[in-house]
């Protein structure tokens, strides 16, 4: 993520099946089916098992390998690491079978499902005893690892946020700079008129219907997406008010299309290959653009204001501990040596990633980075990817219709209120 490779973080990993298969967990811990003892004693002769999934890019791996010859040239322990192919069935399996790594990353959309099977350790006692301090995660990060009862389950390695990316030799035929760019939602609509009107064939703003990439608007005026009980709530009318701009912007006056509107696989496809003004992308897209579309005339800010405060989506992966680890003591020690500024600083550059510590962010050049600023900065405020136990079902039944609503064929109103009937009844067959 600074010139960067954040696809391998997988945001929209479906989970569906980790999420129901995960309630045998508890049972088997009942039981008495526990993380083996993997340390010994005598210091060297430590190991502690420590999971991740496979797909990492080459930097990526880089870093992460760096981090734990880091961490035994520091301390002695050695690390025996548990690369999964089928990260959430098989960690799954070793959640139930006693066999899971001390150690593993976790996604913060399913850190609710974990948290509620008790099958992550709460780091608060660790922190509190080494006087841990929290204050240079940005916020949301940090916040997307506490769990529902204030505990908190994990620390961020790393993130990702959105930005408008916008190409600067059609603003320029279109009469306009960046300078130009609105700062708010409701100028940046009527600018998309104008955009279209002037650029006959240009499609003003490209989109990915995806929860992920809409719940930040939905909920921007106060609703949330899910209820208090965790079903769907996405015919709320406050989430329909909210997301109906976008949507008719696309239905209506077809100056936002999604990328297979316009006959294109991806977002950064449609937009490297100059077919759209502006694209609301990840911040993973900027190496894929340096790397594919080293001609392309493009830049980065910040979106535009939703009824006058600033709003994004983050995702984030984090270190959280095995509740059955044998070695928890080594595990927060390792936890917060791979999150400890030095560490975070080097896995970071390294692998290309934003930083989850504001510290290492300025130490790294980010802050000024004129591509990267817009990302950085949304971290400061952006909305977490997680929304309780059942994200993964909502997400599956909102992406189901929503395009049918861009495309006008059905009115939001109806798509959302299928969508929660749905997914409320997919939920309650759960149970």
């Amino acid at each position: 993520m600074h010139t960067r490779r954040v696809a391998t973080m997988k945001w929209n990993r479906k989970v569906s099946g980790f999420l129901l298969a995960v309630g045998a967990i508890a049972a088997f811990a009942l039981a008495g089916c526990g993380a083996k003892n993997s340390s010994n004693d005598g210091g060297s002769s430590k190991t502690l098992t420590i999971g991740f999934w496979k797909g990492d890019s080459p930097q990526e791996s880089k870093g992460r390998n760096t981090l734990f010859k880091n961490f035994t040239k520091a301390t002695g322990i050695k690390i025996k690491q548990k690369v999964y192919n089928d990260y959430n069935t098989q960690l799954m399996t070793d959640l139930v079978g006693g066999t899971a790594p001390d150690v593993f990353y976790v996604d913060s959309s399913v850190l609710a499902s974990l948290q509620t099977k008790g099958v992550l350790e709460p780091l608060n006692s660790y922190m509190k005893k080494d006087n841990f301090k929290t204050g240079d995660f940005y916020t949301p990060t940090y916040k997307a690892f506490t769990g529902n009862d204030g505990k908190q389950y994990g620390l961020p390695k790393d993130y990702s946020t959105m930005g408008l990316y916008y190409n600067n030799d059609l603003l320029k035929k279109a009469g306009y700079s960046a300078s130009d760019i609105p700062k708010t939602d409701t100028e940046f609509f009527a600018f998309l008129k104008k955009l279209k009107t002037k650029l006959p064939g240009i499609t003003p703003l490209t989109i990915s219907p995806l929860l992920a990439r809409q719940m930040f608007i939905m909920q921007s005026t106060g609703a949330k997406i899910i209820t208090k009980t965790g079903k769907s709530n996405l015919d709320d009318p406050r989430i329909i008010k909210a997301l109906q701009p976008l949507v008719d912007a696309d239905a209506k006056d077809k100056t936002v299309r999604t990328f297979k509107e316009i006959g294109f696989g991806s977002a950064m496809d449609a937009f490297g290959g100059g077919k759209t003004v502006f694209s609301d992308e990840g911040a993973w897209q900027v190496s894929g653009l340096k790397t594919n579309f080293k001609k392309l005339n493009w830049g980065t800010t910040e979106f535009p204001t939703i009824n006058g405060k600033k709003a994004n989506m983050i995702f984030t992966v984090g270190w959280s501990m095995n509740a059955d680890s044998k070695d928890k003591s080594d595990s927060w020690k390792f936890i917060k040596f791979v999150t400890s500024k030095k560490q975070s600083q080097q896995y970071s550059t390294t692998a290309s990633v934003l930083p989850s510590r504001k510290s290492v962010a300025k130490a790294m050049g980010l802050n000024d980075d004129k591509d990267m600023a817009p990302f950085v900065e949304a971290a400061n405020y952006a909305t977490p990817w997680i929304a309780g136990v059942n994200l993964d079902t909502i997400q599956v039944r909102y992406e189901n219709i929503i395009p049918s609503a861009f495309q006008g064929k059905i009115s939001l109103k109806d798509a959302l209120t299928q969508a929660t009937e749905s997914a409320n009844k997919d939920i309650d067959k759960q149970k």
